[in-house]
């Protein structure tokens, strides 16, 4: 019984048989009865696109990014943070009750931008509790007291103090710090809570709500210097004290005691709220004068929007269902500077922060919820890629699913808008219990907040079509 499960087989050799553009052909079918040929459409159409911008983007996230940056194409970017603290280990076995000292530290391994330029951290008090917004536009003076100034420090993302071969070896294996020396009445007033009967703050289940009561919080500002921005992948305040150490003697069994440094930390985590604002000056990128440009930028809420005329895609394909749909971006070259911005989306996997940096394509209405609740795309409304360095693209493979869910609406739309964003997506290691293999698995996506900027083309020059999708429709069932 010959049926059309038999023919999806050689469907994809079918397919690439097809050489023209906007045919509906039934190549190699002459030896089959009518009722098993299939109708394969092939057809590449030119779509528009443009820059748009996001009043603000949801920005939670435990990494930051500091410090001010100028790129000529792209424009300025400023960048700080307010945070919130999670209480790990207490005050054990401290001497005299003494603090020696308080040390806010900003732990990094990449940066944008001129590692010897001088730069400034200046870190004030939060005196509100900070709101569950995570969106990059609010306003630091509604939460802080910028006239208190808890401290504030100098620094150049390379350290002055390590060789130049220590700063090779380390500058992707280890944290680069910079540190900021606090007042000791922040860890007198832990300890404090350290000694009550049930250790105040760090009873046990220990709650960030109940720190953030007594210590709201910090904001890192950047004042100072306009060459360079660090990604900030942990921030933690260090605690110093004086702790006796209990060594047991190999010889008689008894204990010797001495002296030691010891630390309670407090840390920014997943459990407390980090608030990521950004600055940025690049209104040019937006105005869409270039008919052969968008534009993608982060931290700065910088998307491109494809637009797809799904009308006219269906009066060319009548009642066949979609395939195959691939969309391809073509990226300009990078500007040829030492401190140009990278590509977003170079799929690049992060060993410190279990990260990957891709694309997001998505329909505009669905961005809020998407990033709110941590979404994964999942191949049917939204889509993931990466970028090729080999063709300088960025390309879908396959888009029909969100294509034939708009295009089925009883009420089509003139076109279907998709905006593409540049994310960061969190993913932990899966080792399978026969090989022991390590494989990474997604879990969750955000915005990418650290800087990136790419130019990608669009329109028609020179007789090229720069955005464009390619459609493969059939009449087999989906």
């Amino acid at each position: 019984m010959k049926t059309k499960l038999f023919l999806s087989g050689i469907l994809l050799s079918l397919i690439y048989l097809v050489a023209c553009e906007d045919t509906i052909d039934n190549i190699g079918m002459g030896i089959l009865p009518d009722d098993d040929k299939i109708q394969i459409f092939t057809y590449k159409m030119s779509i528009e696109g443009e820059t748009v911008k996001a009043d603000s983007i949801y920005a939670k996230s435990i990494y930051g990014t500091l410090g001010q940056f100028y790129d000529p194409d792209y424009g300025k970017i400023k960048a700080g943070y307010l945070c919130q603290y999670y209480p790990t280990g207490g005050f054990d076995s401290i001497v005299g009750d003494e603090i020696t000292d308080v040390q806010l530290k900003i732990m990094y391994s990449t940066y944008t931008g001129d590692s010897l330029a001088p730069m400034e951290v200046s870190v004030y008090p939060v005196i509100k509790p900070l709101v569950a917004d995570y969106y990059s536009n609010i306003n630091p003076a509604d939460f802080c007291d910028m006239n208190s100034l808890l401290g504030k420090q100098t620094y150049t993302a390379r350290d002055l103090n390590i060789s130049d071969s220590l700063n090779l070896a380390n500058l992707s294996t280890n944290y680069k710090v910079v540190s900021v020396p606090l007042p000791k009445d922040l860890g007198n007033l832990l300890l404090n809570e350290w000694k009550k009967p049930d250790h105040g703050v760090y009873a046990p289940p220990v709650s960030p709500d109940a720190l953030a009561k007594i210590f709201p919080g910090t904001y890192l500002a950047s004042t100072f210097g306009n060459d360079c921005l660090l990604n900030v992948e942990q921030t933690a305040i260090f605690i110093y004290y004086k702790r006796e150490h209990h060594q047991p003697s190999v010889v008689n069994g008894t204990d010797s005691m001495s002296y030691v440094t010891g630390y309670s930390i407090l840390n920014v985590t997943k459990e407390v709220t980090q608030l990521n604002i950004f600055e940025n000056e690049n209104t040019h990128l937006a105005d869409n004068t270039d008919p052969d440009k968008m534009y993608l930028k982060t931290p700065a809420g910088v998307f491109s929007q494809v637009s797809i005329p799904l009308k006219e895609i269906r009066e060319k394909i009548g009642t066949l269902k979609f395939s195959n749909v691939k969309l391809t971006l073509h990226a300009y070259p990078k500007e040829d500077r030492e401190y140009a911005l990278a590509f977003p989306g170079l799929g690049k996997y992060n060993s410190n922060t279990l990260t990957v940096d891709k694309l997001l394509l998505i329909e505009p209405d669905s961005v809020k919820s998407f990033f709110e609740t941590q979404k994964m795309a999942d191949n049917l409304s939204t889509y993931y890629t990466t970028f090729n360095s080999t063709t300088s693209t960025y390309t879908f493979s396959n888009i029909s699913n969100v294509l034939q869910h708009a295009i089925d609406r009883p009420d089509v739309p003139e076109y279907l808008n998709l905006w593409v964003i540049p994310v960061q997506v969190a993913f932990y290691y899966y080792t399978d219990s026969y090989s022991y293999t390590q494989t990474p698995q997604d879990y969750s996506t955000a915005n990418y907040l650290y800087p990136s900027a790419v130019t990608l083309k669009r329109g028609e020059k020179n007789g090229e079509k720069n955005l464009e999708i390619e459609i493969v429709a059939t009449d087999l069932q989906r």
